[in-house]
């Protein structure tokens, strides 16, 4: 059985020392990061092995996404594909904190900051005045507390890379039509000005640009926004996942 590398955001610790959880073979081990370079010869032989690679976040610290970063560039090298990293990445970082901001709500939804009776412009601008940097990391440890996290998959099936994000809260029937439909009409346009000009959409809070600017973002590099989706199961996990062939 293939090694499954797990790089598991812990935040900071006592001396400004960053934790990792390593779950080798349903083995779990803590280790400090001391340095982030410690993970990376790990991350490269899994790479080489053809392992599956996830990362657990509550909140995408930059970090983390040094890691998934320096992960998918390794991924791309060695399948002579180094132009893809700039817009996969970006795709990344977009649905990453659409998963992120989607727990955050969660939590001030329970915390009565704000309720489903809210108008929804009223959501979306409260929203926006919480959620800044620093108040997203203040929402990553609540998560952690929460068991509400983030995950990011890459997983190699033949000559394609697949690309999951997943958070463990389901979406809403209609809110997933809207997302699917927000997708396909995405890829009529080449641009994201022009697409969210000519369809603005402030129930999606956020998310349906970001979606929006993930298929834009793939079609630059001529990839079909049908290798595009996103799932539920309606109990506890959303997934959004991205086919890449190499």
């Amino acid at each position: 059985m293939p090694i499954l590398p797990v790089y598991h955001e812990c935040g900071y610790g006592a001396g400004g020392r960053a934790e990792r959880r390593l779950h080798y073979n349903g083995v779990d081990s803590m280790e400090l990061l001391l340095d982030k370079k410690n993970i990376q010869p790990e991350l490269i032989n899994a790479i080489n092995q053809g392992s599956d690679v996830v990362f657990i976040a509550y909140s995408m610290i930059e970090t983390t996404e040094e890691h998934i970063k320096f992960s998918l560039a390794r991924i791309l090298e060695k399948y002579g594909k180094e132009e893809y990293l700039t817009p996969i990445f970006s795709c990344i970082k977009e649905l990453t904190s659409n998963a992120t901001k989607a727990n955050a709500k969660r939590l001030l939804l329970e915390e009565g900051i704000i309720t489903e009776t809210d108008d929804i412009i009223e959501i979306v601008r409260k929203l926006r005045s919480i959620l800044n940097e620093e108040a997203l990391l203040e929402y990553g440890i609540k998560s952690k507390l929460s068991r509400l996290s983030t995950r990011t998959y890459f997983k190699m099936q033949g000559n394609r890379l697949v690309i999951d994000v997943i958070n463990n809260l389901p979406l809403a029937k209609r809110d997933l039509a809207r997302i699917n439909e927000r997708i396909e009409m995405s890829s009529k346009y080449d641009s994201i000005a022009e697409f969210y000009l000519e369809n603005p959409d402030p129930a999606a809070e956020g998310m349906g640009l970001g979606l929006s600017m993930v298929v834009m973002l793939l079609k630059s590099i001529n990839i079909s926004y049908k290798s595009f989706s996103v799932t539920t199961d309606g109990r506890n996990k959303t997934r959004a996942r991205i086919t890449i062939p190499l």
